[in-house]
Protein backbone atom coordinates (compact mmCIF):
# COMPACT_ATOMS: atom_id res chain seq x y z
CA UNK A 1 0.00 0.00 0.00
CA UNK A 2 2.73 2.70 1.35
CA UNK A 3 4.60 1.56 -2.29
CA UNK A 4 0.99 2.29 -4.60
CA UNK A 5 0.85 5.90 -2.65
CA UNK A 6 4.66 6.90 -3.42
CA UNK A 7 4.52 5.50 -7.23
CA UNK A 8 1.21 8.17 -7.02
CA UNK A 9 3.19 10.88 -5.50
CA UNK A 10 5.99 10.61 -7.82
CA UNK A 11 3.52 10.94 -10.90
CA UNK A 12 1.41 13.72 -9.24
CA UNK A 13 4.50 15.77 -8.61
CA UNK A 14 6.13 14.90 -12.01
CA UNK A 15 3.02 16.37 -13.80
CA UNK A 16 3.45 19.19 -11.55
CA UNK A 17 6.63 19.96 -12.66
CA UNK A 18 5.47 19.89 -15.82
CA UNK A 19 2.69 21.68 -15.96
CA UNK A 20 4.98 24.57 -13.70
CA UNK A 21 7.74 23.95 -16.40
CA UNK A 22 5.15 24.89 -19.42
CA UNK A 23 3.78 27.78 -17.52
CA UNK A 24 6.88 29.21 -16.80
CA UNK A 25 8.08 28.89 -19.67
CA UNK A 26 4.86 31.01 -21.29
CA UNK A 27 5.45 33.23 -18.56
CA UNK A 28 8.90 34.04 -20.40
CA UNK A 29 7.14 34.31 -23.79
CA UNK A 30 5.26 36.45 -23.13
CA UNK A 31 7.83 38.74 -21.13
CA UNK A 32 10.33 38.85 -23.96
CA UNK A 33 7.13 39.87 -26.37
CA UNK A 34 6.49 42.40 -23.62
CA UNK A 35 9.69 43.80 -23.57
CA UNK A 36 10.45 43.78 -27.83
CA UNK A 37 7.00 45.65 -27.57
CA UNK A 38 7.96 47.90 -24.61
CA UNK A 39 11.97 48.34 -27.02
CA UNK A 40 9.62 49.40 -29.97
CA UNK A 41 8.15 51.61 -28.39
CA UNK A 42 10.78 53.42 -26.51
CA UNK A 43 12.48 54.10 -29.93
CA UNK A 44 13.22 57.75 -30.80
CA UNK A 45 10.99 58.21 -34.10
CA UNK A 46 14.22 58.32 -36.21
CA UNK A 47 15.31 55.04 -35.12
CA UNK A 48 12.14 53.66 -35.78
CA UNK A 49 11.19 55.03 -39.31
CA UNK A 50 15.24 53.48 -40.46
CA UNK A 51 13.77 50.61 -39.26
CA UNK A 52 10.42 50.75 -41.15
CA UNK A 53 12.84 52.05 -44.42
CA UNK A 54 14.91 48.79 -43.73
CA UNK A 55 12.05 46.76 -43.23
CA UNK A 56 10.26 47.64 -46.00
CA UNK A 57 13.12 46.83 -48.72
CA UNK A 58 13.45 43.75 -46.43
CA UNK A 59 9.68 42.75 -47.32
CA UNK A 60 10.13 44.22 -51.14
CA UNK A 61 13.28 41.62 -51.54
CA UNK A 62 11.62 38.72 -49.79
CA UNK A 63 8.87 39.14 -51.57
CA UNK A 64 10.89 39.29 -54.95
CA UNK A 65 12.47 36.32 -54.16
CA UNK A 66 8.77 34.66 -53.35
CA UNK A 67 7.79 35.31 -56.88
CA UNK A 68 10.88 34.38 -58.79
CA UNK A 69 11.11 31.44 -56.63
CA UNK A 70 7.14 30.57 -57.29
CA UNK A 71 7.78 30.69 -61.12
CA UNK A 72 10.68 28.20 -60.71
CA UNK A 73 8.37 25.95 -58.53
CA UNK A 74 5.46 26.32 -61.22
CA UNK A 75 7.35 25.30 -63.83
CA UNK A 76 9.07 22.23 -62.14
CA UNK A 77 5.63 21.26 -60.86
CA UNK A 78 4.39 19.10 -64.32
CA UNK A 79 7.83 18.15 -64.95
CA UNK A 80 7.96 16.73 -61.32
CA UNK A 81 4.58 15.22 -61.43
CA UNK A 82 5.73 13.33 -64.98
CA UNK A 83 9.74 12.42 -62.89
CA UNK A 84 7.83 11.06 -60.27
CA UNK A 85 5.26 8.60 -62.85
CA UNK A 86 8.82 7.54 -65.19
CA UNK A 87 10.84 7.09 -61.51
CA UNK A 88 7.80 4.59 -60.35
CA UNK A 89 7.81 3.25 -63.80
CA UNK A 90 11.73 2.71 -63.96
CA UNK A 91 12.04 1.37 -61.11
CA UNK A 92 9.23 -1.31 -61.65
CA UNK A 93 11.16 -2.04 -64.89
CA UNK A 94 14.92 -2.48 -63.23
CA UNK A 95 13.01 -4.70 -60.66
CA UNK A 96 11.85 -7.34 -63.52
CA UNK A 97 15.15 -6.93 -65.07
CA UNK A 98 17.22 -7.86 -61.87
CA UNK A 99 14.65 -10.77 -61.28
CA UNK A 100 15.64 -11.55 -65.25
CA UNK A 101 19.58 -11.33 -64.86
CA UNK A 102 19.41 -13.66 -61.09
CA UNK A 103 17.30 -15.92 -63.35
CA UNK A 104 19.73 -16.08 -66.35
CA UNK A 105 22.89 -16.31 -63.69
CA UNK A 106 21.28 -19.55 -62.51
CA UNK A 107 20.89 -20.89 -65.76
CA UNK A 108 24.29 -20.02 -66.93
CA UNK A 109 25.84 -22.03 -63.52
CA UNK A 110 23.47 -24.94 -64.44
CA UNK A 111 25.42 -24.78 -68.35
CA UNK A 112 28.52 -24.48 -66.34
CA UNK A 113 27.66 -27.28 -64.13
CA UNK A 114 26.39 -29.65 -66.69
CA UNK A 115 29.68 -28.64 -69.40
CA UNK A 116 31.80 -29.95 -65.97
CA UNK A 117 29.64 -33.05 -65.80
CA UNK A 118 30.47 -34.09 -69.58
CA UNK A 119 33.80 -33.41 -69.28
CA UNK A 120 33.68 -35.99 -66.44
CA UNK A 121 31.97 -38.35 -68.58
CA UNK A 122 33.88 -37.89 -71.28
CA UNK A 123 37.53 -38.72 -70.13
CA UNK A 124 40.20 -38.74 -73.23
CA UNK A 125 41.37 -42.20 -71.85
CA UNK A 126 38.18 -43.94 -73.09
CA UNK A 127 37.89 -47.24 -75.04
CA UNK A 128 36.95 -47.01 -78.50
CA UNK A 129 33.84 -48.74 -78.26
CA UNK A 130 30.54 -49.01 -80.52
CA UNK A 131 28.74 -47.33 -77.60
CA UNK A 132 31.17 -45.34 -76.54
CA UNK A 133 31.83 -43.60 -80.06
CA UNK A 134 27.96 -42.98 -79.75
CA UNK A 135 27.81 -41.45 -76.52
CA UNK A 136 30.97 -39.58 -77.11
CA UNK A 137 28.92 -37.81 -80.28
CA UNK A 138 25.66 -37.28 -78.42
CA UNK A 139 27.99 -35.52 -75.88
CA UNK A 140 29.84 -33.54 -78.24
CA UNK A 141 26.36 -32.05 -79.99
CA UNK A 142 24.59 -31.71 -76.56
CA UNK A 143 27.83 -29.53 -75.58
CA UNK A 144 27.57 -27.51 -78.90
CA UNK A 145 23.90 -26.72 -78.14
CA UNK A 146 24.64 -26.07 -74.32
CA UNK A 147 27.82 -23.57 -75.72
CA UNK A 148 25.32 -22.09 -78.19
CA UNK A 149 22.27 -21.37 -75.54
CA UNK A 150 25.34 -19.89 -73.03
CA UNK A 151 26.54 -17.78 -75.62
CA UNK A 152 23.19 -16.48 -75.89
CA UNK A 153 22.51 -15.97 -72.39
CA UNK A 154 25.69 -13.99 -71.90
CA UNK A 155 24.92 -11.92 -74.66
CA UNK A 156 21.14 -11.45 -72.85
CA UNK A 157 22.75 -10.99 -69.77
CA UNK A 158 25.28 -8.38 -70.50
CA UNK A 159 22.47 -6.02 -72.07
CA UNK A 160 20.17 -6.59 -69.14
CA UNK A 161 23.13 -5.76 -66.94
CA UNK A 162 23.99 -2.32 -69.05
CA UNK A 163 20.13 -1.61 -69.38
CA UNK A 164 19.90 -1.74 -65.81
CA UNK A 165 22.94 0.59 -65.28
CA UNK A 166 21.62 3.08 -67.79
CA UNK A 167 18.45 2.61 -65.94
CA UNK A 168 19.99 2.96 -62.74
CA UNK A 169 21.23 6.71 -64.12
CA UNK A 170 18.61 7.68 -65.16
CA UNK A 171 16.68 7.13 -61.78
CA UNK A 172 19.59 9.03 -59.91
CA UNK A 173 19.05 11.74 -62.15
CA UNK A 174 15.19 11.73 -62.01
CA UNK A 175 15.74 11.30 -58.07
CA UNK A 176 18.28 14.91 -57.70
CA UNK A 177 15.45 17.01 -59.97
CA UNK A 178 13.48 15.88 -57.33
CA UNK A 179 15.43 16.87 -54.38
CA UNK A 180 16.22 20.12 -56.21
CA UNK A 181 12.06 20.65 -56.59
CA UNK A 182 11.65 20.01 -53.23
CA UNK A 183 14.08 22.01 -52.02
CA UNK A 184 12.83 24.93 -54.11
CA UNK A 185 8.97 24.48 -52.45
CA UNK A 186 10.99 24.47 -49.02
CA UNK A 187 12.77 27.58 -49.85
CA UNK A 188 9.26 29.03 -50.83
CA UNK A 189 7.70 27.71 -47.79
CA UNK A 190 10.54 29.27 -45.42
CA UNK A 191 10.16 32.85 -47.76
CA UNK A 192 6.84 32.82 -46.96
CA UNK A 193 6.61 32.10 -43.36
CA UNK A 194 9.83 34.84 -43.05
CA UNK A 195 7.57 37.34 -45.25
CA UNK A 196 4.75 36.78 -42.87
CA UNK A 197 7.36 37.75 -40.13
CA UNK A 198 8.32 40.93 -41.83
CA UNK A 199 4.80 42.05 -42.07
CA UNK A 200 3.58 41.48 -38.48
CA UNK A 201 6.55 43.47 -37.33
CA UNK A 202 6.46 45.97 -40.04
CA UNK A 203 3.07 46.50 -38.96
CA UNK A 204 3.29 46.63 -35.61
CA UNK A 205 6.31 49.52 -36.02
CA UNK A 206 4.27 51.18 -38.66
CA UNK A 207 1.27 51.25 -36.06
CA UNK A 208 3.88 52.41 -33.25
CA UNK A 209 4.97 55.60 -35.82
CA UNK A 210 1.96 56.66 -36.86
CA UNK A 211 0.65 56.99 -33.03
CA UNK A 212 4.07 58.73 -32.28
CA UNK A 213 3.53 61.28 -35.22
CA UNK A 214 -0.14 61.49 -33.83
CA UNK A 215 0.97 62.46 -30.14
CA UNK A 216 3.21 64.90 -31.70
CA UNK A 217 0.38 66.60 -33.52
CA UNK A 218 -1.98 66.72 -30.35
CA UNK A 219 1.14 67.87 -27.96
CA UNK A 220 1.54 70.66 -30.23
CA UNK A 221 -2.18 71.98 -30.78
CA UNK A 222 -2.66 71.29 -26.58
CA UNK A 223 0.64 72.99 -25.87
CA UNK A 224 -0.62 76.05 -28.15
CA UNK A 225 -3.78 76.42 -26.72
CA UNK A 226 -2.46 76.68 -23.64
CA UNK A 227 0.05 79.45 -24.95
CA UNK A 228 -2.25 80.89 -26.21
CA UNK A 229 -5.02 80.95 -23.58
CA UNK A 230 -2.35 82.68 -21.23
CA UNK A 231 -1.41 84.97 -23.84
CA UNK A 232 2.14 83.78 -24.24
CA UNK A 233 1.76 83.36 -27.84
CA UNK A 234 -0.62 85.37 -30.27
CA UNK A 235 -3.93 83.10 -31.37
CA UNK A 236 -3.38 82.09 -34.77
CA UNK A 237 -6.37 83.15 -37.34
CA UNK A 238 -8.34 80.43 -38.42
CA UNK A 239 -7.21 79.47 -42.00
CA UNK A 240 -10.10 78.55 -44.59
CA UNK A 241 -10.20 75.46 -46.49
CA UNK A 242 -8.49 75.62 -49.88
CA UNK A 243 -10.31 74.40 -52.67
CA UNK A 244 -8.59 71.55 -54.41
CA UNK A 245 -8.47 72.07 -58.38
CA UNK A 246 -6.82 70.04 -60.69
CA UNK A 247 -4.07 71.39 -62.91
CA UNK A 248 -1.35 70.28 -64.27
CA UNK A 249 0.52 71.50 -61.40
CA UNK A 250 -1.39 69.20 -59.29
CA UNK A 251 0.49 68.31 -55.74
CA UNK A 252 1.93 64.79 -56.27
CA UNK A 253 1.00 62.20 -53.36
CA UNK A 254 4.92 61.69 -52.44
CA UNK A 255 5.08 65.60 -52.13
CA UNK A 256 6.07 66.76 -48.26
CA UNK A 257 3.12 67.71 -46.52
CA UNK A 258 3.52 69.32 -42.93
CA UNK A 259 1.98 69.07 -40.07
CA UNK A 260 2.76 71.34 -36.97
CA UNK A 261 1.33 74.59 -34.79
CA UNK A 262 3.48 77.21 -35.89
CA UNK A 263 5.57 76.21 -39.27
CA UNK A 264 6.30 79.46 -40.71
CA UNK A 265 10.09 80.85 -40.24
CA UNK A 266 8.75 84.05 -38.56
CA UNK A 267 7.70 82.75 -35.49
CA UNK A 268 10.80 81.79 -34.84
CA UNK A 269 14.01 83.33 -33.80
CA UNK A 270 17.78 82.74 -32.34
CA UNK A 271 18.38 83.41 -28.72
CA UNK A 272 21.38 86.01 -28.21
CA UNK A 273 21.30 86.37 -24.43
CA UNK A 274 23.86 84.79 -21.73
CA UNK A 275 23.40 80.66 -21.25
CA UNK A 276 22.28 79.37 -18.37
CA UNK A 277 21.74 75.64 -16.59
CA UNK A 278 20.14 72.80 -18.20
CA UNK A 279 16.55 71.66 -16.35
CA UNK A 280 19.09 68.44 -16.02
CA UNK A 281 21.68 66.98 -14.49
CA UNK A 282 22.85 64.37 -16.90
CA UNK A 283 20.92 63.68 -19.98
CA UNK A 284 20.81 63.23 -23.86
CA UNK A 285 18.39 64.74 -27.12
CA UNK A 286 15.94 62.39 -28.19
CA UNK A 287 14.39 64.74 -29.98
CA UNK A 288 15.67 68.36 -31.96
CA UNK A 289 14.18 71.73 -32.32
CA UNK A 290 13.27 72.21 -35.95
CA UNK A 291 12.53 70.95 -39.12
CA UNK A 292 12.41 67.43 -39.35
CA UNK A 293 11.20 65.32 -42.42
CA UNK A 294 9.90 62.22 -41.45
CA UNK A 295 11.52 59.51 -44.15
CA UNK A 296 8.19 56.90 -43.92
CA UNK A 297 4.84 59.23 -44.64
CA UNK A 298 6.98 62.30 -46.32
CA UNK A 299 5.48 64.88 -43.80
CA UNK A 300 7.66 68.03 -42.38
CA UNK A 301 6.70 68.40 -38.63
CA UNK A 302 8.48 71.44 -36.83
CA UNK A 303 9.30 70.30 -33.71
CA UNK A 304 8.68 73.71 -31.52
CA UNK A 305 10.33 71.97 -28.73
CA UNK A 306 13.50 69.99 -27.74
CA UNK A 307 13.08 66.36 -25.85
CA UNK A 308 15.74 65.65 -23.51
CA UNK A 309 16.09 61.88 -22.01
CA UNK A 310 17.47 61.99 -18.50
CA UNK A 311 20.56 59.30 -17.37
CA UNK A 312 18.66 58.25 -14.31
CA UNK A 313 15.34 57.35 -13.36
CA UNK A 314 12.77 60.01 -10.97
CA UNK A 315 15.23 62.70 -12.25
CA UNK A 316 14.74 66.30 -10.58
CA UNK A 317 13.71 68.89 -13.04
CA UNK A 318 15.48 71.96 -12.14
CA UNK A 319 14.48 75.60 -12.95
CA UNK A 320 16.38 77.66 -15.17
CA UNK A 321 16.02 81.42 -14.95
CA UNK A 322 14.71 83.36 -12.45
CA UNK A 323 10.89 83.81 -12.66
CA UNK A 324 7.20 83.79 -11.86
CA UNK A 325 5.04 80.16 -12.30
CA UNK A 326 2.19 81.21 -14.55
CA UNK A 327 0.88 77.78 -15.19
CA UNK A 328 1.35 74.75 -12.64
CA UNK A 329 -1.45 71.30 -13.27
CA UNK A 330 -1.70 67.82 -14.81
CA UNK A 331 -3.26 68.24 -18.72
CA UNK A 332 -4.85 65.73 -20.72
CA UNK A 333 -2.02 64.75 -23.20
CA UNK A 334 1.04 66.75 -21.93
CA UNK A 335 0.90 65.16 -18.54
CA UNK A 336 2.20 67.49 -15.86
CA UNK A 337 3.08 70.52 -16.98
CA UNK A 338 4.71 74.36 -15.40
CA UNK A 339 5.37 77.49 -17.08
CA UNK A 340 7.26 80.06 -15.57
CA UNK A 341 7.60 83.54 -16.58
CA UNK A 342 10.83 84.70 -16.58
CA UNK A 343 12.41 88.28 -17.96
CA UNK A 344 13.18 89.42 -21.11
CA UNK A 345 9.84 88.30 -22.95
CA UNK A 346 10.88 84.83 -22.27
CA UNK A 347 8.74 81.86 -20.95
CA UNK A 348 10.08 78.12 -20.25
CA UNK A 349 7.83 75.58 -20.76
CA UNK A 350 8.25 72.00 -18.85
CA UNK A 351 5.78 69.30 -19.69
CA UNK A 352 5.40 65.92 -19.12
CA UNK A 353 6.53 66.18 -15.87
CA UNK A 354 5.78 62.85 -13.47
CA UNK A 355 5.31 64.80 -10.19
CA UNK A 356 5.00 69.20 -9.33
CA UNK A 357 6.69 69.54 -6.48
CA UNK A 358 4.13 70.60 -3.64
CA UNK A 359 5.48 74.07 -3.27
CA UNK A 360 5.36 74.97 -6.78
CA UNK A 361 1.96 76.95 -6.86
CA UNK A 362 0.97 80.34 -10.10
CA UNK A 363 2.18 83.19 -9.10
CA UNK A 364 5.15 82.15 -6.97
CA UNK A 365 8.56 83.67 -7.73
CA UNK A 366 11.38 80.95 -8.09
CA UNK A 367 15.01 81.46 -8.05
CA UNK A 368 17.55 79.81 -10.89
CA UNK A 369 18.07 75.97 -10.14
CA UNK A 370 14.58 75.68 -7.95
CA UNK A 371 13.36 71.92 -8.26
CA UNK A 372 9.60 72.42 -9.72
CA UNK A 373 9.38 68.75 -10.44
CA UNK A 374 10.11 65.01 -11.21
CA UNK A 375 10.36 62.93 -14.32
CA UNK A 376 10.73 59.45 -14.90
CA UNK A 377 12.48 59.52 -17.96
CA UNK A 378 11.58 62.64 -20.91
CA UNK A 379 11.19 66.02 -20.35
CA UNK A 380 9.57 68.01 -23.18
CA UNK A 381 11.69 71.36 -22.83
CA UNK A 382 10.12 74.73 -24.62
CA UNK A 383 11.12 78.15 -25.08
CA UNK A 384 9.50 81.31 -26.17
CA UNK A 385 10.58 84.73 -26.32
CA UNK A 386 7.80 87.48 -26.89
CA UNK A 387 5.50 85.50 -29.22
CA UNK A 388 8.65 83.77 -31.01
CA UNK A 389 9.77 80.05 -29.95
CA UNK A 390 13.40 79.76 -29.82
CA UNK A 391 15.68 76.47 -29.82
CA UNK A 392 15.67 75.77 -25.87
CA UNK A 393 19.09 74.22 -26.37
CA UNK A 394 20.30 78.29 -27.60
CA UNK A 395 19.75 78.90 -24.01
CA UNK A 396 21.17 75.85 -22.29
CA UNK A 397 24.81 75.01 -21.23
CA UNK A 398 25.32 71.68 -22.89
CA UNK A 399 28.05 69.63 -20.71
Amino acid sequence: MMKFLLFITLIFCTLFASNVSEKIKDQKNSINSAKKLENQINKKLEELAKDIIAGNKDVQNTAKQISELSKQVEALEDSAHSANVELDKLTSQNGELIKNQKDMELRMIKIISEDFAYDLVAPNDYSESQDSIIATEILLNLNSVMNSEFKKLAQDYEKTTNLIKSQSKKIESIKFDLREFRQKQASLKALQTKQKKNLEILNQDKAIYSKKLNDIKKQQNEMRKTLESLQILAAKPKEEPKKQTQTKNTVKSDDVRMIGSSYQAGNVKRYKGAKTIAPLDKFSVKQKFGDYVDPVYNIKIFNESVVLRSETTDARVKNVLAGTIVFAKQTPILDKVVIVENSNGIHTIYAHLDKIAPTIKVGQKIKKGYVIGRVKQDLTFEVTQKNYHINPLELIAMK
